[in-house]
């Protein structure tokens, strides 16, 4: 009888289980169920010697209103790599962009800016610099994100790189915000 009852609580639990977990990725899959618009966006570029370089970005909006996001990258003697993402949506305005350019005569440099302006009067804006010394093997990347949310506005950026030992990689980033205006009567 114990085996039984092992037994069937094992299917019992199997038999819930399994719908709870897809109703789960379900809802977090879900694109019309956001709490909040965002933007973000990264960008960066590659040099080894003197090959040609490589570029990436990344750019992209989630919100329950309308936004854009776009990006753009040439690899070459001169790569260059850039994305742009923006929206509104109930909570506010969301702005982000990062760019990147290097070469093989020129300093790898990587830049970010993002800013949120919600409904309720918050401000919320970052960015970020990169540069990387003209060493033989150098990269570097930033990117960074502007949410506005019922809570406030939320910005964060970050910037880095890589170089070979003889070069050097300076990073930067700052952040500022204001919380929402209260008014009263």
């Amino acid at each position: 009888m114990k085996t039984k009852m092992n037994n069937m609580s094992r299917i019992m639990s199997r038999t819930l289980t399994l719908p709870a977990l897809m109703l789960a990725a379900a809802m977090m899959s879900s694109p019309n169920k956001a709490l909040a618009g965002e933007a973000s966006t990264s960008a960066g570029v590659t040099q080894i010697g003197s090959l040609p370089g490589t570029a990436e970005a990344s750019a992209n909006y989630i919100g329950d209103g309308r936004g854009q996001a776009r990006t753009t990258t040439r690899s070459g003697p001169v790569s260059f790599g850039q994305g742009i993402a923006y929206g509104v949506d109930r909570d506010g305005f969301d702005f982000s962009v990062s760019y990147a350019v290097g070469g093989r005569f020129l300093p790898a440099t990587a830049s970010t800016f993002n800013v949120s302006i919600g409904r309720d009067g918050s401000v919320a804006s970052s960015g970020g610099l990169s540069t990387a010394s003209r060493a033989p093997i150098r990269s570097v990347n930033a990117g960074g994100f502007a949410r506005s949310q019922p809570g406030g506005s939320v910005a964060a950026a970050t910037a880095g790189g890589r170089s070979d030992p003889r070069g050097t990689v300076i990073g930067r980033t700052w952040s500022r915000s204001t919380p929402a205006r209260r008014l009263f009567r």
